[in-house]
């Protein structure tokens, strides 16, 4: 987005924060924390660092309130791990943060579904936006969200998936037997292929692929060149298992409920952001990914010939019978 679109959007987000009625008088400040499991490097969590935190007192300063959010950052781990993103933000040791119900197939099956539903498009875009309207529409969905007490504010996609190992991989059959890295709900990909799903966070993928507790990952591409996974796992194999929403940015429905209508708005609407960033960085990251592992005479870039992933594809368990 350039500088100017950039200040466009943020007039348009004033106009309707100030728009948003019963707007006390006075100036209050709001005390913050953001959160979350991973650092500030991935598509995911950069817009926490780099949109939701300045922006949100930008927004009130066009506005020409005098409201203010003082915040405290806590990324990379620092106040819950991976596993409880949403405990981490429900129970408020987070106002807001990346929530990954990628790891909560229990506690939100329904924001799952689309790791249930491999090849289907690894288009991310599409898949932010059934995210959103999944939300707005079904009140199953959004009551995932609020059964655990937080507030859905915008999309995670994620850009399809793929095989990064230590080992090459030319036939569906090579799986088979193999410790792969599948975070997750991704584990339900493996289902079926004989490989073993292990469960870990993208920050422990490293020591575990060189330390040989694991043969390889299931992952995004994005995912790759942040933790330099090619330097221990040089085999890189096409497979675009598809595209899914893997989390949303959200807040605390305590710390919700608390705001005046002025401050939703805002929030409503740094959620839409967070979600048009995310797939910005997204589209950069992934294209820049795959030039860059391309250029480098260590990794093997090889695609799984259709018939393979067709395979794969057959040997997965019935998604609607299941």
């Amino acid at each position: 987005m350039t500088k100017k679109a950039r200040i466009s959007k943020l007039a348009f987000f004033a106009s309707a924060v100030l728009a948003a009625t019963a707007i006390p008088a006075g100036a209050a400040e709001y005390k913050m924390t953001i959160g979350s499991s991973h650092p500030p490097v991935l598509p995911w969590t950069i817009p926490l660092k780099t949109l939701i935190v300045p922006d949100s007192n930008k927004i009130l300063q066009q506005s020409g309130l005098a409201d203010r959010i003082k915040w405290t950052e806590a990324y990379a781990g620092a106040l819950y791990n991976f596993q409880n993103t949403l405990e981490g933000v429900g129970d408020g040791l987070a106002d807001i943060g990346w929530v990954g119900s990628l790891w909560e197939p229990a506690k939100q099956p329904l924001q799952n579904v689309a790791y249930y539903m491999p090849f289907v498009t690894g288009d991310f875009r599409i898949m932010s936006k059934i995210q959103d309207s999944l939300v707005e529409t079904v009140p199953a969905f959004a009551a995932e969200w609020t059964k655990h007490n937080t507030v859905y504010l915008g999309s995670e996609a994620a850009d399809t998936y793929h095989l990064v190992t230590k080992f090459p991989v030319t036939k569906f059959e090579d799986i088979k037997g193999k410790k792969l890295i599948a975070p997750g709900a991704i584990a339900s990909r493996l289902q079926g292929t004989g490989a073993i799903a292990v469960d870990a966070g993208l920050p422990l993928f490293y020591n575990m692929l060189q330390t040989g507790v694991a043969d390889g990952a299931v992952i995004l591409i994005t995912g790759v060149l942040p933790f330099k996974l090619h330097e221990v796992a040089p085999y890189i194999t096409k497979v675009d298992l598809g595209a899914v929403f893997a989390g949303a940015l959200a807040m605390n429905k305590n710390t919700w409920d608390k705001l005046p209508p002025h401050m939703k708005v805002l929030f409503k609407g740094l959620g839409r952001e967070y979600a048009e960033m995310t797939n910005s960085i997204i589209a950069q990251r992934e294209a820049g990914a795959w030039a860059v592992l391309a250029k480098n005479p260590k990794v093997t870039i090889s695609e799984l010939p259709m018939a393979e992933r067709v395979k794969w594809a057959n040997a997965l368990p019935d998604a609607g019978r299941d």
